[in-house]
């Protein structure tokens, strides 16, 4: 056999050679590629799965954000109603025990027109109670 023989069967077990690399390279990215579609395919699901529960939790928000909008409307109907019986029975104590109509309105947050009115009322009731008014009456 001649030089340029041997040379033509070197260059053809050589393309041989880089056939094969070149196949197997193939067989790898085309298995890297399958294992890269199933990963996104698992992530997908995974967003799909988040994506349920955060409209699920949004769904729950919307129902505390109207409990607590009831329960602050209801506070503030409370609030705007007449003070309460327990600022009024301290309202009285204080009354009995000699209070100005200024330590009322400071101290148990009384309007004047309260204070004064629960100073009269407790005035008449002592006037009413008294010894003499039960003996001439």
């Amino acid at each position: 056999m001649e030089v340029s023989e041997y040379y033509m069967v070197l260059l053809g077990v050589l393309n041989v050679a880089l056939i094969m690399v070149v196949l197997k390279l193939a067989a790898q990215q085309r298995q890297r590629s399958l294992s890269y579609e199933h990963k996104l395919k698992l992530l997908n699901d995974d967003v799909s799965a988040l994506f349920s529960g955060a409209v699920g939790v949004s769904g729950q928000l919307n129902k505390i954000e109207q409990k607590i909008k009831r329960v602050m409307e209801r506070q503030d109907q409370l609030d705007s109603r007449e003070p309460s019986g327990r600022a009024l029975d301290h309202a009285s104590r204080m009354v009995r025990q000699g209070a100005t109509v200024e330590e009322l309105i400071a101290s148990c947050g009384l309007v004047r027109a309260e204070a004064e009115l629960l100073m009269l009322l407790h005035r008449a009731q002592a006037d009413d109670d008294s010894p003499l008014r039960v003996i001439s009456g």
